[in-house]
């Protein structure tokens, strides 16, 4: 099953094969560390603060050429506005594309298992690329008043100001001050509808994913595919012990794991995977509508916005 990779996919630990999207701007790691805070937690599945409406079905989210002008253009705006606080920061570019794939469920892709096996390349590559990120090196050589200036111009002082409450349980809370809102607040107005639910939104991919493997059809697809696995001299009932059998034995078993993976999935998983998380996604999107509705509305908004921002930057 083949997905956009978001942090709800990371949060599946090792069945989310490499799926880490770099934003335009790079910004260091300390910064994004405490961009959201999560004050408490309650139960997963904890009921939205929206309520299933009767409107319309929500609006498409933009293509993936107005998500990169978005992106571009948040990122100049905090640039700029970094710049004004006395702060030096640089952009980055988009990931390959193999980067923006995962495989949350299992690989199956079979040329994708033979060039990344199950995606430690891609990692190296990712880590690789963040050790030589001039804003780690920047902040990373700012004395630790100045480093604490910097995290308070780039997040604002404290998270407080904006507030999302996750469908899988807990408070997410960020500061309303800062370049990060800054920068989103001209872009897409209301800036604390726009956080809740980005946030909401974001959390329904880990929520979905959770869903699809609890549910039973795809602990009954997983009986052909292991038994499949054997006759390719693995035993292992699903992907994670696939992985954990394989463990550091070296580049060359991975890929070889992986394609097997891939191509036992062929026979019957991966379409089963596919129907499940449609249809898990389309409950939840029905569930939480109005989040889904208010996020598509504020992102198809902001795209004018934004190509005056990314158009300006080459005036």
């Amino acid at each position: 099953m083949r997905v956009r990779g978001t942090p709800g996919a990371l949060r599946l630990g090792r069945r989310a094969i490499v799926v880490i999207v770099t934003l335009a701007v790079a910004l260091p790691l300390a910064a994004s560390s405490i961009a959201d805070a999560r004050p408490g937690s309650t139960s997963a599945g904890t009921a939205s603060t929206s309520r299933p409406s009767a409107d319309p079905a929500p609006a498409r989210p933009v293509g993936p050429e107005d998500r990169q002008i978005l992106i571009r253009a948040e990122s100049l705006l905090t640039r700029d506005c970094m710049t004004r606080a006395g702060f030096r920061m640089w952009l980055g570019t988009p990931p390959p594309a193999d980067e923006l794939l995962s495989f949350p469920y299992v690989v199956d892709d079979i040329a994708w298992a033979r060039k990344h096996g199950f995606g430690s390349d891609l990692v190296g590559a990712f880590d690789a690329r963040r050790g030589a990120d001039p804003n780690q090196r920047y902040v990373s050589g700012l004395s630790p008043e100045r480093r604490e200036a910097y995290l308070a111009a780039l997040n604002g002082a404290r998270p407080e100001g904006l507030e999302a409450r996750l469908p899988s349980g807990g408070l997410l809370r960020r500061s309303a001050e800062g370049c990060t809102s800054e920068a989103q607040r001209r872009l897409y107005g209301d800036l604390a509808e726009w956080y809740r639910a980005s946030k909401v939104v974001a959390d329904l991919t880990y929520l979905r994913q959770r869903r699809v493997l609890a549910d039973p059809a795809w602990t009954t697809a997983l009986r052909p595919w292991a038994r499949c696995l054997r006759q390719h001299g693995y035993t292992a009932d699903t992907p994670d012990r696939l992985r954990e059998s394989v463990g550091p034995r070296g580049r060359t078993d991975e890929i070889a794991a992986a394609v097997a993976e891939a191509r036992c999935a062929q026979d019957g998983l991966a379409a089963t995977t596919r129907a499940l998380d449609a249809r898990h996604g389309d409950e939840l999107t029905a569930a939480y509508h109005q989040d889904v509705v208010a996020k598509n509305r504020l992102e198809h908004g902001a795209v004018p916005r934004a190509r005056a921002v990314v158009a300006a930057e080459h005036q």
